[in-house]
């Protein structure tokens, strides 16, 4: 396609005109050279945009920065907050309020380092936005697995060890501590108790997980979520 313009112009701002946020964007390549964000368009100049894809890892990529994996945090929009549960169901840091709006969204996103997870494409060309993902499936389950490829997270993927409510760190605790006892217990119902043995809290805000009648379906579907990861 062509494109006219008036004025300077940056590659960065062409490009989010045409309603690709900077954030999905892995390499660019100007007359067969690969360039930055901040490159200043010429008349003529040929313009090609590459999703992450394996030909944008290469050092020759400005916009390819290879670093040690960590597991990423993320931060879910209003809309994904039954990707948020199930992110945080896998283990991963995600933060979620629905009363955050989309300044807060992309000021929490850059002041911790999260990555943005949205729908909304607008809100991904926000200037603090500099790490996000345009979520394309609307399906809960088909956003899981499609994040999961696209990031290549299976690998750290760890069940269990947050809580679904407020993404606090969980914990095990024993039955016979005086903290179960005078903190926990009261939250149990008489019959669990009387079958159940192991007990995680969250270090946050302190709710009891067991393994109650729904546990064999989480299992079924963090391997379903697996599975994707196999080739």
């Amino acid at each position: 396609m062509t494109v006219e313009w008036k004025g300077k112009r940056s590659v960065k701002d062409l490009v989010e005109s045409l309603c690709v946020p900077h954030t999905e964007v892995g390499g660019i390549r100007v007359n067969d050279q690969w360039v930055t964000f901040s490159y200043i368009l010429n008349e003529g100049d040929q313009i090609t945009v590459f999703p992450f894809s394996p030909e944008c890892r290469t050092p020759d990529n400005p916009l390819f920065k290879p670093e040690p994996f960590t597991p990423p945090g993320f931060i879910c929009d209003v809309h994904l907050w039954k990707l948020a549960r199930r992110l945080r169901l896998l283990g991963f840091n995600t933060y979620f309020n629905s009363q955050w709006d989309d300044v807060r969204l992309a000021d929490i996103s850059q002041k911790e380092g999260l990555i943005l997870l949205t729908r909304d494409r607008g809100l991904l060309i926000r200037k603090k936005v500099t790490q996000g993902v345009y979520i394309h499936n609307t399906d809960p389950e088909k956003q899981v697995k499609e994040l999961l490829r696209r990031l290549d997270l299976h690998k750290s993927i760890a069940p269990f060890t947050r809580c679904l409510l407020c993404n606090g760190l969980l914990e095990p605790v024993e039955i016979g501590s005086t903290f179960f006892k005078e903190t926990l217990k009261f939250q149990i119902p008489p019959k669990v108790l009387e079958w159940t043995k192991e007990y995680h809290f969250c270090t946050s805000c302190q709710k009891v997980f067991w393994k109650g009648s729904h546990y064999e379906k989480l299992i079924c579907k963090i391997e379903e979520y697996l599975a994707t990861g196999e080739s």
